[in-house]
């Protein structure tokens, strides 16, 4: 299962479990939803690596864990940066902290990023 799969069958398990109980996602959950669209839309892949990540002990119903990743990306033809992001990571799509990654960021805003992806 490709992370896309996973992104949207997050959404539907949120919308599944909330539409039993009348609440939606909490403004957290949908600044993340939004973010990963656009990210999904308008993002440029970018090398990166994770410095480092820590649980926020948050978790979902398919099984991910939130993270606040700190990571430097480096985009090609020109200098590096560190930022720091949150993120859902699945056990079926494990990352760690020391890996080289796909980054995608935000042409607009290049401080808004998401995993992408193994190096």
């Amino acid at each position: 299962m490709g992370f896309l799969d996973k992104l949207k069958g997050a959404a539907e398990s949120v919308q599944a479990q909330t539409s039993k109980v009348g609440v939606g996602a909490d403004a957290g959950q949908m600044a993340l939803a939004n973010r990963g669209k656009r990210l999904m839309d308008h993002g440029v892949d970018t090398p990166g690596h994770i410095d480092s990540m820590t649980p926020t002990g948050k978790t979902d119903t398919p099984g991910g864990a939130e993270n606040v990743i700190e990571l430097t990306i480096r985009p090609t033809g020109a200098g590096e940066y560190q930022v720091t992001t949150n993120q859902y990571i699945y056990p079926s799509a494990p990352f760690s902290a020391g890996e080289d990654v796909t980054v995608r960021v935000d042409p607009e805003d290049p401080n808004s990023v998401m995993l992408w992806g193994k190096a």
